[in-house]
């Protein structure tokens, strides 16, 4: 079914799915049990020894039959196990050999069980007492080897041990009986035991099940928002061209790990049927399908679905399984389609539905993240923006249309006493919620429209405007719309004279809302390093300059710290890029912790980070900060590969002021850098003139 509004949000807030994780937790219990096969030749050993002691009460054919099934089945269940390990297993495949294994293992407890006969045969309390420790003893071995999995363990247990507790307990003889209550609660112990062990085992699978969804979510967080600052840029710079649109949506589509992403445009009216505007299909995509077979009549008029043509209405992202939708066009379409999920997001141009981006999977039937419901969302919001500059371009080509159309209002205001009154503006503002009467009547106050915090800086800027006569002025201010939001609104405009009269202001003013928030994404992007959230090295130098200046200029001295990762390109080459890029971001986060408010911590690219120490004046201060980096990056990593200890060295430069700039500071610190690493690393070296990066080290 679809799942859209506050359900939608709900699901979106667990990162981990229940089932997915469920079936790995399974998964990690028949890897357990396949991995301690071995125990199970204890088994077969265990039953020749057995059958010595069995040989007067029963016949040779019959104790070579017992062990004979011993053996099978012992064999057996080791190919079994064997086989498993040696092929990737699927969820069915997983469900299959716990359902096998635990039938192996109720069998192995029953052939324990059928030993249990002898006490029938004799009254002699040390046999009693023999099969009391077998029984107990091969039980206690099934604790140990299959408490990963419950059904596997009691299925042993209940029938090794509830024949002999039943034959002791028939005998009526206080010695019997004794031994069949010992039994009975040493079963109880060791249930009790598998059960806490069983807990203890899932626990700790769930644990590290999690850990890896979150790191794999955190990992697509950051891919997701590489690809929308690298939409967000292409968009807002230029208009692009059809043919770019695609690699565009394949920058997202890679980082949400779609099959394909589809752009409609709606028809004029809500029964016409769409128009497909761009396309992109994942090359590995197991349905290979083409454009042409989204352009078929029949194909357009599968989404004409009530369920999305309401989210439209309403402006809201949706998601639905294929399997789950009621019988109908859109299901049977997305069956041919190959699609198993698919996730809607609508394009808003101008304040109507204008149409929808559709991403596709074909592989599995997934829920959606916030994260991609968010990326989506955005993307729409950008693909809209193009589209309404686009049209603000074409209606530039009439006068009319620009004025009563476009985003740009036209408008007059009257300075009586100083004081502005809206005496005129163009029909475009119902874009806004208001009719042009509403805001020219005399009664009404411009001032009830802009923000409380612009009010200031509108008034001194029409002041001016007013007073310089023809040279006009201009103006970024928040406009209020009908409905309580606020619009960024550029206005530029000039005072007109009118002797002998109240004097006039006109202009024009274009809605920039768009542009600023783009910009203000753009802007943090640009000052930020992407994995780390660290200032980039651009920032840091820009940092390093000003710091400089303020020295030489008399003000606070500082201390330069360089830092480099040991043997990071090991950590790559053995680990992989991703345990790489978390042990990135785990240095990170602890630098940043570790340092002061007024220091300037960077990641100046690679495994190479700097800190910008402000108010020190002598190497001891820095030599304290060296130590701690040097001390707190030692310590062990969690990574997605494995725990891991990584080291830093570290260069330190000292403000002097013989120095020529902030970069012969940087050069000195790197090569104190560059001597902690050439003296054996984990180390730092801080720059000296009689002795260069030799004079102090951990």
């Amino acid at each position: 079914m679809y799942r859209t509004g506050r359900d939608l949000l709900s699901e979106e807030l667990e990162i981990v799915d229940a089932a997915a994780l469920d079936a790995a937790i399974r998964a990690d219990q028949a890897q357990m049990l396949a991995d301690g096969r071995s125990v199970l030749v204890f088994n077969a050993a265990n039953a020749a020894i057995v059958a010595g002691v069995f040989h007067e009460f029963y016949s040779r054919a019959q104790i070579a039959v017992w062990l004979l099934a011993f053996v099978l089945l012992v064999a057996a269940r080791l190919i079994h196990a064997g086989r498993y390990r040696a092929d990737a297993a699927s969820p069915e495949e997983v469900d299959r050999f716990l359902t096998l294994w635990t039938l192996g293992s109720t069998l192995t407890g029953g052939l324990w069980g059928a030993a249990s006969s002898l006490l029938w045969l004799t009254p002699d309390t040390s046999y009693h007492a023999f099969v009391v420790f077998a029984a107990g003893g091969m039980a206690a071995g099934a604790v140990i080897t299959n408490s990963a999995y419950l059904p596997a363990m009691l299925g042993f247990i209940a029938v090794d041990v509830l024949p002999a507790i039943v034959a002791l307990f028939a005998w009526r003889q206080p010695t019997a009986m004794a031994m069949g209550a010992l039994l009975a609660a040493f079963t109880a112990v060791l249930i009790i035991l598998g059960l806490r062990a069983n807990g203890w085992l899932i626990s700790v699978s769930r644990r590290r099940l999690v850990q890896e969804a979150l790191s794999a979510a955190l990992h697509q967080r950051n891919a997701l928002l590489h690809a929308v600052s690298t939409v967000a840029t292409e968009l807002a710079t230029a208009a692009p061209s059809a043919a770019a649109i695609p690699d565009l949506l394949e920058s997202v589509g890679g980082a949400i790990e779609a099959d394909r992403i589809l752009v409609f445009e709606s028809g004029s009216t809500p029964t016409a049927p769409p128009a497909l505007l761009h396309f992109w299909r994942r090359s590995e995509s197991p349905i290979a399908l083409d454009a042409t077979f989204f352009e078929a009549d029949e194909a357009r008029g599968a989404f004409l679905s009530a369920p999305l043509l309401a989210a439209l209405t309403e402006r809201r992202p949706m998601t639905a399984a294929t399997r789950t939708l009621e019988s109908g066009p859109a299901k049977s379409f997305l069956e041919q389609a190959g699609v198993r999920s698919v996730l809607f997001a609508p394009i808003v141009v101008d304040g109507a539905a204008w149409g929808w981006i559709e991403v596709e999977d074909c592989r599995a039937e997934r829920r959606w993240t916030a994260a991609e419901i968010d990326a989506l969302r955005i993307l729409g919001d950008l693909i809209a923006g193009s589209v309404a500059r686009r049209r603000y371009i074409d209606r530039l080509r009439d006068a009319n249309e620009v004025v009563e159309r476009s985003p740009t209002l036209l408008f007059r205001l009257r300075m009586d006493s100083r004081r502005p009154r809206l005496v005129y503006v163009s029909h475009n503002i119902a874009l806004f919620g208001y009719d042009p009467w509403e805001l020219t009547d005399p009664a009404s106050s411009l001032a009830d429209c802009v923000h409380p915090d612009d009010l200031d800086k509108v008034a001194a800027s029409l002041a001016r405007a007013a007073a310089d006569g023809s040279r006009g002025g201009m103006v970024e201010f928040r406009f209020r719309r009908r409905d309580g939001g606020y619009r960024w609104l550029d206005a530029r405009y000039a005072a007109r004279e009118r002797p002998g009269r109240s004097q006039l202001i006109e202009g024009v003013a274009l809605d920039v809302t768009e542009r600023k928030e783009v910009a203000d994404q753009i802007a943090i992007l640009a000052q930020t390093d992407a994995l780390t959230g660290l200032a980039n090295r651009r920032i840091f130098l820009d940092a390093l300059r000003r710091a400089f200046a303020n020295a030489e200029a008399g003000g606070e001295r500082f201390s330069l710290l360089y830092i480099d990762v040991d043997h990071f390109k090991e950590v790559n080459d053995r680990l992989g890029h991703a345990s790489g890029d978390a042990l990135l971001e785990a240095l990170a986060a602890r630098l940043k912790g570790h340092c002061r408010a007024g220091d300037v911590v960077a990641r100046l690219g690679g495994d190479e980070f700097a800190i910008l120490q402000s108010n020190s004046r002598d190497a001891a201060s820095a030599s304290v900060m060296a130590a701690k980096i040097c001390a707190l990056s030692a310590e062990p990593y969690a990574l997605p590969g494995g725990d891991l200890r990584a080291t830093v060295s570290v260069g330190v430069a000292l403000f002097a002021s013989a120095l020529e700039g902030p970069d012969a500071m940087l050069a000195r610190a790197d090569r104190a850098l560059y001597r902690a690493k050439e003296n054996g690393r984990n180390q730092y070296r801080i720059y000296s003139e009689t002795a260069p990066a030799e004079n102090v080290s951990t």
